[in-house]
């Protein structure tokens, strides 16, 4: 029996989580036995203040359950005793012997070929070829187990031109597993029914895509490119949601929705790397107000708020101020993740222990540290002294005209942005990165 990591065994284990677990039980050790066939869990029970323990397997999803448990063991030496007895003669029975029965359909496969070559995504090429992205791939082959292909095409848009919303959507399946929240898969409309202790509300993903064709920025026009251009791409994709009906209903009017807070989670995707320098193009344009620097008499600088009107781009006009448009009470917020891509798959699955261990990563970015301004920073993935969360970088920006607000406290570790007297008010962690970019070193 080998001790693992937290992480690791929430890579291999921890979606099949449920989300009350926690208020019920302390975890305190994750075991593996035989290369990963099994999995324990040594815990102290809450309730009765004594322990228990865990073991799981694969289904015939390959997805990891409870096989055994055992409960009211009185000491902690007690249970570590029996979990191993009990872990190794697991370890030693057949793999079907761990199939529950309730399994529906076949197992879903990200990575078998749907599509030909010439076709494919060139990130998703890279996820299956290239030594650099095996943390990543080992990752997501694990967490592919427990994702529901709710329309049916998941595996083939992963693998071609949407891959990059598709890879969003399994950022928000990381993170809100991570939070704790159980995914309930009764309705394929919005993308996530979020339940568990911290809160109850519904998600629908969607992201900010290339044009046909891409604007020329240059020095004469950068800033009207940030200022109006970027604003207009994100005002596309969010009302192309607002507006978006099922069954003739517009997402906050679905019976199951009704009541609820709905929440936007959207990814800039609109040229290499937008992600990393267009979230400030995304407050100003959900909340109208553009924070700037103003020198004052005395010499002194100021931050005052303005309000912007509208964002122009060539002939296309629209109005700033998502929050403030018809309709937009019913979205309680929108949440948004510069590093929700690829390169946080391959961090992520690196710091699990998946891929191959002799590659290095490099991360460069800005960040929000104790400070209203932002500061440079540097990591190396590979040292033994990194961490880092799904939720990491993460921001909410919480509508002030809710008719069903977002509480805060629904996704902590986040970064929660508030419009208040007619200045955009922030509550961040300690660390709180805006974007960045890792450098992937490969050793002969």
């Amino acid at each position: 029996m080998k001790p693992i990591s937290k992480l690791r065994f929430d890579s291999l284990a921890g979606y099949s989580r449920q989300p009350m677990m926690p208020l019920l039980v302390q975890e305190l050790w994750w075991f593996e036995e035989a290369n990963e066939k099994v999995l324990g869990l040594l815990a102290l029970d809450r309730t009765d203040n004594d322990y228990l323990y865990y073991i799981l397997g694969r289904d015939a999803k390959g997805r990891f359950r409870a096989v055994s448990v055992e409960c009211s063991i009185s000491t902690e030496q007690e249970a570590y005793s029996r979990l191993e007895r009990k872990l190794s003669e697991q370890s030693q029975m057949e793999p079907s012997s761990f199939h529950q029965g309730d399994e529906v359909g076949e197992p879903i496969d990200f990575f078998i070929p749907v599509i030909d070559t010439d076709k494919r995504h060139p990130n998703f090429q890279a996820l299956v070829s290239d030594r650099g992205w095996s943390p990543a791939r080992g990752l997501l082959e694990e967490l592919m187990h427990y994702f529901d292909d709710a329309d049916g095409n998941f595996v083939e848009q992963f693998q071609s031109a949407a891959f990059d919303a598709r890879l969003w959507e399994l950022y928000l399946f990381a993170l809100f597993t991570e939070l704790g929240y159980g995914l309930d898969r009764t309705h394929n409309v919005p993308d996530f029914h979020c339940q568990g202790p911290l809160g109850y509300f519904f998600v629908e993903a969607t992201t900010v895509n290339p044009s046909a064709t891409l604007p020329v920025v240059d020095e004469t026009n950068r800033r009207a490119y940030f200022d109006h251009y970027v604003p207009i791409k994100f005002g596309s994709a969010l009302f192309s949601k607002l507006s978006k009906t099922t069954s003739g209903k517009r997402y906050w009017e679905l019976p199951h929705v009704e009541g609820h807070p709905f929440v936007l989670a959207i990814q800039d995707f609109h040229e290499q790397q937008s992600m990393a320098w267009s979230s400030t193009s995304l407050v100003e344009y959900l909340y109208g107000i553009r924070q700037v620097d103003r020198k004052m008499a005395d010499g002194s600088v100021e931050i005052v708020s303005e309000r912007i009107e509208s964002h122009r781009w060539e002939e296309k006009e629209i109005p700033s101020g998502f929050f403030l448009q018809p309709n937009t009470e019913h979205i309680s917020a929108v949440i948004a993740n510069p590093s929700g891509t690829l390169p946080k798959f391959n961090r992520m699955g690196f710091l699990a222990g998946f891929g191959d261990r002799d590659i290095r990563m490099v991360r460069n970015g800005f960040c929000y540290r104790d400070s209203l301004i932002t500061q440079d920073f540097v990591a190396e993935v590979h040292s033994p002294n990194y961490v880092e969360t799904w939720c990491e970088g993460l921001s909410v920006y919480h509508n002030p005209n809710a008719v069903h607000p977002l509480s805060a406290k629904s996704i902590p570790g986040a970064a929660h942005h508030f419009s208040r007297e007619g200045r955009i008010v922030t509550r961040q962690p300690e660390f709180h990165p805006v974007g960045s970019v890792t450098m992937i070193v490969v050793p002969k």
